[in-house]
């Protein structure tokens, strides 16, 4: 279960473990992965072994440790040649593109033919990166865009469920008043999952739906749920 950002559990949870179970289930031929608006890297420990080389693609301004980044770049004009990488993972980018079609151009021009790409995009969130923050994604524009861009949908995997997204978009302001007090205080430890109330009132809700949520008996009541997700998990291939 990942705790470090209090506000988003069940997202990062959800999102992390299905492409643990992908990398984790998946055959690659040793080529070449890029990640491409890879920020940090998150997932770099899924697929470091994976691959005989992996490149880490991102912008310089942005606010978060660089050490992952190999090339620096927009998502759309990234300098490496034509159908030079096997697999491109992009998550939670193309909500940033004006144009995501030409997201769309860019990878389909750096991937190799029958090559594949994994996007994650948030659906049921909140406004996360000001100005960046262009679109939300429903199954049905990822597939207008995934097929307008040449690619053979694999599957459109949906990241929790209206009752998980619900309890995320209760505790997003609950957090966000942590935060404040934090700030005028001077205490950072405040805005931490590890504070006490804080725990309680945002972290503990989200934490009982990660739990519970993988019972059989719940889990089959949620699945009627699922037309409202966080967000969606695409996987699709270069034709």
């Amino acid at each position: 279960m990942l705790l470090e950002n209090p506000g988003a559990i069940i997202e990062n949870t959800y999102r992390y473990d299905y492409l643990k179970e992908y990398f984790d289930h998946s055959e690659f031929s040793d080529g070449t992965l890029l990640d491409l608006g890879c920020g940090p890297r998150p997932y770099y420990d899924l697929y470091k072994d994976k691959f005989a080389k992996t490149i880490g693609a991102d912008m310089a301004d942005l606010p978060f440790p660089k050490k992952g980044i190999d090339i620096y770049c927009t998502a759309t004009n990234v300098p490496l040649p034509d159908e030079s990488v096997d697999f491109i993972l992009c998550t939670e980018v193309l909500q940033d593109m004006v144009e995501p079609n030409e997201l769309m151009k860019e990878a389909f021009r750096l991937l190799k033919k029958g090559g594949t790409m994994i996007l994650t995009t948030p659906y049921l969130v909140p406004i996360a990166d000001g100005k960046w923050d262009n679109y939300r994604f429903t199954r049905y524009g990822l597939e207008y865009h995934l097929n307008k861009g040449n690619f053979e949908i694999q599957t459109i995997h949906p990241v929790s469920d209206v009752v998980g997204a619900g309890i995320t978009l209760l505790v997003k302001p609950l957090l966000r008043g942590w935060n404040v007090i934090s700030k005028l205080l001077h205490m950072k430890f405040i805005s931490k999952w590890y504070n006490p109330l804080l725990f309680v009132t945002v972290a503990l809700p989200q934490i009982l739906y990660v739990v519970l949520s993988p019972i059989p008996g719940i889990k089959q009541i949620l699945k009627k749920f699922n037309y409202g997700p966080i967000g969606y998990i695409t996987i699709s291939h270069k034709k």
